[in-house]
């Protein structure tokens, strides 16, 4: 009996994560083609194939559907900048420009890009925007930065958060610019972007 018990709480859990994902699916789509103001909770419950009352059981609000979204495109990417760091175990130096590649890609992408860096601060507001984006963009920055250090690769008394601030500014507002340049452009600027984030970061090499 315990366990038919077990057995249905697992299959209900396994239910309504299936659904919360299949929300945030549907969710994305709607805020990426039609943006945040324009969505609506009803939009997402008919693309999702669920009633009202059941994006409501998950979420309070069409603003918590969002950071969802976001959350799960930050965490995304995120998961990418540590495969990329992966790839070279004996060369990080080359794993941190494998890092800062993968991240302008998702910075270009025409979905994620327009969901973190178009729609975030309309949605959740400049301050809640930038908080989001420091609990990756900042936290991911200054792990390499210490480790680069740590390394050798920059000096040992390099201010550590001043470096990670200033690289995770111009990452954010790299993001942006790839965001709202035209799709024709957006190659074409990720790859300067790259090149100028790259070269300051050589320059700040001891070796």
């Amino acid at each position: 009996m315990l366990f038919g018990v077990d057995g249905v709480k697992s299959r209900r859990e396994q239910y309504a994560e299936q659904t919360r994902q299949a929300l945030l699916d549907a969710a994305a789509a709607a805020f990426a083609e039609r943006g945040f103001a324009a969505t609506s909770i009803a939009d997402i419950a008919a693309s999702a194939l669920v009633t009202k009352g059941a994006v409501y059981h998950h979420f309070p609000d069409k603003r918590a559907v969002f950071e969802a979204v976001l959350n799960r495109c930050d965490e995304a990417a995120q998961a990418q900048v540590f495969d990329a760091v992966a790839r070279y175990p004996g060369d990080l130096w080359a794993g941190i420009m494998a890092a800062l590649e993968v991240t302008l890609n998702a910075c270009a992408d025409p979905i994620v890009g327009r969901l973190i860096y178009v729609e975030g601060p309309i949605a959740l507001g400049w301050t809640r925007w930038r908080e989001c984006e420091d609990q990756y963009i900042y936290r991911n920055v200054r792990l390499l930065v210490t480790s680069a250090m740590q390394a050798g690769f920059f000096p040992p008394d390099i201010a550590v958060n001043a470096i990670a601030q200033l690289l995770s500014g111009m990452i954010t507002h790299a993001g942006i610019a790839l965001a709202e340049a035209p799709q024709s452009k957006r190659k074409k600027l990720r790859s300067e972007i790259f090149t100028e984030i790259q070269r300051l970061l050589t320059g700040l090499r001891t070796q």
